[in-house]
């Protein structure tokens, strides 16, 4: 099996285990939870919703329970915090979320 072939399903994997997160998003987490394990990723979130949700009361959850910066878009919400793929994972099984994409650099010491 060639390395390319590997990759992809290793993606394939992911995308069945969390099928409604940006599977590079969650490749480039796990990188830097390894490469800098020391502390989490900086990771920005976009998290969009089903379009009966109401985002205002999911941003005040957020920000309320989980601690999170964040802001309404049009169809979801922003989050920026440190976090890792447990913690995406956690906001991938919200029944309302259709789709979380977003990006991750190394958090600073």
């Amino acid at each position: 099996m060639t390395v390319e072939a590997q990759y992809d399903k290793f993606i394939s994997g992911l995308n069945q285990t969390m099928n409604n997160v940006d599977s590079d998003l969650l490749v480039k987490i796990m990188y830097l939870e390894r490469k800098l394990p020391d502390i989490a990723p900086k990771v920005e979130l976009n998290i969009k919703y089903k379009s009966h949700v109401d985002t205002e009361r999911k941003k005040e959850i957020i920000r309320s329970k989980l601690g999170f910066p964040n802001q309404t878009t049009n169809h979801g919400v922003n989050v920026v915090g440190r976090m890792d793929t447990n913690m995406v994972e956690k906001f991938s099984q919200d029944p309302d979320v259709q789709y979380i994409t977003g990006s991750a650099t190394p958090s600073s010491y």
